[in-house]
């Protein structure tokens, strides 16, 4: 059975879409990084969905990481973008990395990736 060329085009956009999302890095990646560095912690969301969405926005995908966390009521998710090697370089692309996703630089928290690491050991992860 052949697809029709709608099909095929919607097959091609959802196969895409999966390929996108899944180039977004995830907690097992982001324990394996220096603990010494540090990343831009963009949201924390209490939605899974959400947080994919915002992510899908990025042109560079493979920027950002992701992870959930135990809040004190409820699973709560977090999207992080690079790893540099000292707080000022992470600084200094604070006010580009909140244009890009569209949130207010004062949003985005400069953090040391031990503290990251800590905190997706509290959680299982999917």
């Amino acid at each position: 059975m052949l697809l029709s060329r709608a099909g095929l085009i919607f097959l091609l956009c959802c196969l895409m879409g999966l390929t996108h999302a899944q180039t977004v890095r995830n907690a097992e990646w982001l324990l394996r990084q220096n603990p010494k560095a540090f990343t831009l912690q963009l949201v924390t969301l209490s939605n899974a969905d959400q947080l994919d969405r915002m992510a899908q926005r990025h042109q560079r995908p493979e920027e950002l990481a992701r992870f959930r966390v135990q809040g004190q009521k409820r699973l709560l998710y977090v999207l992080t973008y690079g790893v540099f090697e000292d707080a000022a370089q992470a600084e200094r692309l604070r006010d580009e990395v909140a244009a890009i996703m569209s949130l207010p630089p004062e949003q985005l928290w400069v953090r040391r990736l031990a503290s990251v690491q800590r905190a997706i050991r509290t959680t299982l992860q999917q």
